[in-house]
């Protein structure tokens, strides 16, 4: 039976993606690459590290790839957030995951500054018993550390774990961690292949923890 639900942050809790497509190919460009959102849709959902060690890798920048990391400006993309709403539905999934007594965790490739700016606007603090980000694991998705951290932290087994993830680099860290895995479709604008995951929704309101638990 399922005992915990793991959610991923972009593009689960929050549509932040238009938002960061378009500042990344800003950002890229200033250092002279040709980068288009287009172009970057089709590399999937990566982590920051990822992005720009891809970005400097296909432009051959000479930069370092910490240096790249810190040129972009977070505190810009938090500005935006400030004029959006969670993804319909998915607090209300929350506030049903807790009021049947099952754990909830948010595993995130976003940064701290990211992943507390979100919990912060849209007053998640009460909604997940436990918080991992990308700068606390080694390796990033699809690599599996950050959901098997998460499972340690609630103390539950990964089995015993639920994930709900819109990439499909989380969908196959989930499935590497032992652990079911929901692909949410809900965002017409995110091309990502969830093929493999145990369930497909578009939408967060046809979910309920009670029937979920009775099929995983």
């Amino acid at each position: 039976m399922i005992k915990a639900v793991i959610f991923d942050m972009d593009g689960v809790i929050i549509d932040s993606h238009s938002v960061a497509y378009q500042l990344l190919c800003e950002t890229a460009n200033t250092f002279g690459c040709n980068l288009t959102i287009k172009e970057i849709k089709t590399w999937g959902s990566l982590s920051s590290r990822q992005f720009w060690t891809k970005v400097k890798e296909q432009y051959n920048l000479p930069h370092d790839i910490s240096f790249l990391i810190k040129s972009y400006n977070q505190d810009r993309e938090i500005e935006l957030y400030k004029s959006m709403e969670p993804i319909p539905g998915v607090k209300e999934f929350l506030y049903d995951i807790k009021s049947n007594q099952v754990k909830t965790a948010l595993a995130t490739s976003a940064s701290k500054k990211r992943m507390d700016a979100v919990i912060h606007l849209f007053e998640l603090n009460t909604l997940f018993d436990v918080i991992v980000c990308d700068e606390e694991v080694v390796a990033s998705k699809p690599d599996p550390q950050i959901f098997l951290l998460a499972s340690q932290k609630l103390a539950i087994e990964p089995a015993e774990c639920l994930v709900i993830e819109d990439s499909e680099n989380g969908k196959i860290a989930a499935k590497k961690a032992g652990m079911k895995c929901l692909g949410f479709k809900g965002l017409s604008h995110v091309k990502e292949n969830m093929e493999g995951s145990d369930m497909l929704f578009f939408n967060f309101n046809e979910l309920n923890i009670k029937e979920l638990q009775k099929q995983f």
